[in-house]
């Protein structure tokens, strides 16, 4: 016999090994279908429910700022941005202010002053990979970073994205409108990539060059206007300020120590309230995520018991196989094909389950808490169907597992004793 057919016959077996507790097999089915829809659904729905808590947070603030010693700092509950100074930092400091204990992110701002479409504006760069404090204030499904012929402007600028922006002679693109933070430097701010701001520079500088080679050329020694003194000629690897968000479990009043032995710097603490519950937020959903698993350990264990009663109560059919030449590897084939079948059933209807409560959710759920200024945006495609992969795996798994440790059992009782010990359905 072809170990194709061997498959087939074991699978055909199997089949109607299912088809003879049809009622039993619905009930396991309809079982693992929701344990993967409640699974699938609500790793999507978290997924979206702790990017928004977070962008939340996020606009609460830093929870510190490290200014030049000098600088004078406008305390407001909401630390978004610098203030506006001509006093900088040594953008070295970064990477001390990364090494200290209880410091997960350190975002650099730089604030200088330019004109812009004939006017004076506050033009702030800030570092797109570790920003924690301006693009949270995109709105949904706008979240991305300008390129460095892009910009992003405050609620109270007059541009709209989409529109033209001159800056020193040289045209942006306005790629995001921020939303009303209710705290000036920002809503009256434009906001540009570090990268861009040499680039600016860069321009300026050359425009700066050629007015005063045609002044020499032309025998004038006047001050040079327009474009060509639209932005001041920047000294490199200077920053304005230094944002500060603490890792969970670290003390404000313990970094604010250390950070105070470094000479030249003034520290802003933020909100103690806001501090704290963006803290919070990461033990919330790990420990969300260990409940979750501790349910899934518990779902596995009450499918092994239920394959474990099915295989005893099938001992002597079981044993007649053996006694006809099955081998061990044989009877475990087609319990494992019993259980992916019914397990593999409820796992596909479980996704369609699944995006059902999603469905659901964001209709419901999701306008609550948009309504109460959280943002909800879905997780990208890739995770979705990533998500639907791993629960439908995790569905089948379930049946495999449980139906390996009952079929091993199995394959170690003697077939004589087996067929005379047949178990009551």
């Amino acid at each position: 016999m072809t170990r194709g057919l061997q498959h087939f016959l074991l699978f055909r077996l199997a089949a109607q090994n299912v088809g003879r507790r049809l009622l039993r097999s619905l009930f396991l089915g309809l079982a693992v279908m929701m344990a993967v829809g409640v699974g699938f659904s609500g790793a999507v729905f978290g997924w979206a429910l702790r990017d928004g808590v977070s962008t939340s947070f996020s606009r609460m603030g830093a929870d510190l700022v490290i200014v030049p010693q000098g600088a004078l700092v406008n305390i407001t509950s909401t630390l978004l941005t610098v203030q506006p100074t001509d006093l900088d930092l040594d953008d070295r400091l970064g990477e001390t202010l990364r090494a200290l204990p209880g410091v997960a992110r350190v975002a650099p701002q730089r604030l200088v002053r330019a004109a812009a479409e004939g006017r004076a504006v506050n033009l702030i760069a800030y570092d797109p990979s570790q920003d924690f404090t301006v693009e949270p204030w995109l709105p949904a499904g706008q979240r991305s970073s300008p390129h460095p012929r892009g910009a992003l402007v405050g609620a109270r600028v007059g541009e709209k994205p989409g529109d033209a922006l001159t800056i020193c002679g040289r045209t942006l693109t306005v790629v995001g409108r921020l939303g009303q933070t209710g705290v000036g430097p920002v809503d009256e701010s434009d906001f540009i990539t570090f990268a861009g701001l040499e680039q600016l520079v860069a321009g300026a500088r050359q425009m700066r060059m050629a007015a005063e080679a045609a002044q020499a050329a032309r025998g004038e020694n006047h001050a040079l206007h327009g474009a060509a003194e639209c932005l001041p000629d920047l000294v490199p690897g200077r920053v304005t300020a230094y944002l500060i968000e603490l890792a969970a479990g670290a003390s404000p009043e313990k970094l604010r120590f250390t950070i105070g032995q470094i000479p030249g710097v003034k520290i802003v603490a933020g909100n103690p309230v806001f501090t704290a519950a963006r803290q919070s937020l990461g033990t919330l959903f790990w420990s969300v995520a260990a409940f979750a698993g501790l349910l899934f350990l518990a779902l596995l264990f009450v499918v092994s018991l239920l394959f474990s009663a099915i295989v005893q109560e099938r001992y002597r059919e079981i044993g007649v196989l053996r006694a006809m030449g099955a081998r061990p590897a044989q009877i475990m084939r087609l319990t494992l094909m019993e259980a992916m079948l019914v397990t593999g059933m409820g796992s596909l209807l479980g996704v369609g389950f699944g995006f059902l409560l999603i469905f659901v959710s964001a209709r419901s759920l999701g306008f609550y808490f948009t309504s109460l200024g959280v943002p909800f945006d879905g997780p990208p495609e890739a995770f979705i169907w990533t998500a639907a992969v791993l629960a439908m795996s995790c569905g089948v798994a379930l049946g495999v597992i449980g139906a390996l440790i009952a079929g091993r059992r199995a394959t170690h009782v003697e077939p004589y004793l087996m067929i005379q010990t047949e178990r009551a359905s």
